[in-house]
């Protein structure tokens, strides 16, 4: 059953990528605001649940630290650097434990230190558009690896770590499109060939500076895989309800809140297996 846990990760990671703050794509027409040298700090918790066929379940927490900084700035753009700088995980899987503190690196397990130690406090920067708030850096080809046979768990608590760097920093940003007024709807769609994403946004509530605004979206995902030899095919569909506050005046997020409920199938070796999961993540930028 090894190769089950590979095709779990992969199923998790779309419903961890709608947890994470959206890219604001759609939602041009303001501007975001920032000084040189502004510093920001995003805490991020995401809680996973997940069961699988034959009584295999999942459950996994986790508080993620991340600092940006405002290194430079032109007309249309922002260069912001992202540090993944704290991480506190725990992951239960077929009633085995697994941990990793970044604050207590001497009780974490070897597998865990060898995911997480190498991939804290390294900067990269990220160009940002100052009118949406979307990274406009190059993108960089993934790299798929087989999961590790042995030690399965090692890819699972492996996607707290891979978190992209663009969308974390995207994410700090949310610009309403002028001329919206209370109640108002607005929605992007993104899509590849293999998957289509359809976000729905409404302007829930004003208050002084900050606005409130709904998240409601939709994923659709087919995805072939090879491991080992052997061809998967995974059917996804995740929905995904959320609320963000952010400061209407800089474009800046204060604070994000969401729930991915993911529900698929794999088709393996002629069957059908069901996976089902529930994300729930939340987030602070100050």
């Amino acid at each position: 059953m090894k190769p089950v846990y590979f095709i779990i990760t992969c199923l998790l990671l779309t419903g961890i990528s709608f947890a994470q703050p959206m890219s604001n794509i759609g939602s041009a027409g303001g501007k975001i605001k920032l000084a040189n040298d502004q510093a920001i700090v995003i805490e991020s918790s995401t809680d996973i649940e997940a069961s699988f066929s034959m009584g295999m379940e999942m459950v996994s927490k986790s508080i993620v630290q991340n600092s940006l900084l405002v290194k430079n700035s032109t007309d249309k753009q922002y260069t912001i650097s992202n540090t993944f700088t704290k991480i506190k995980a725990n992951l239960t899987m077929m009633g085995q434990p697994y941990s990793y503190d970044s604050e207590n690196k001497e009780s974490n397990n070897g597998d865990m230190a060898k995911i997480f130690d190498n991939s804290l406090n390294n900067p990269v920067d990220i160009i940002v558009d100052n009118m949406t708030g979307k990274a406009i850096s190059e993108k960089k080809p993934v790299k798929k690896k087989d999961t590790d046979a042995s030690n399965p768990a090692t890819d699972l608590m492996k996607m707290f770590s891979d978190n992209s760097d663009e969308g974390i920093v995207s994410g700090a940003f949310e610009v309403i499109p002028p001329g919206r007024n209370i109640g108002d709807s607005w929605s992007d769609t993104t899509g590849a060939k293999d998957m289509k994403m359809i976000r729905k946004y409404t302007l829930s509530s004003i208050s002084g500076n900050e606005s409130t605004i709904l998240l409601d979206a939709v994923s659709n995902a087919v995805n072939k895989l090879d491991f080992q030899g052997m061809e998967f095919e995974i059917k996804s569909v995740t929905k995904t309800k959320g609320e963000i506050v952010t400061d209407i005046n800089t474009g800046l997020v204060k604070k994000r809140s969401s729930i991915s409920d993911i529900t698929g199938t794999v088709q393996m070796m002629g069957q059908d297996m069901p996976i089902s999961a529930k994300v729930t993540s939340a987030g602070t930028y100050k």
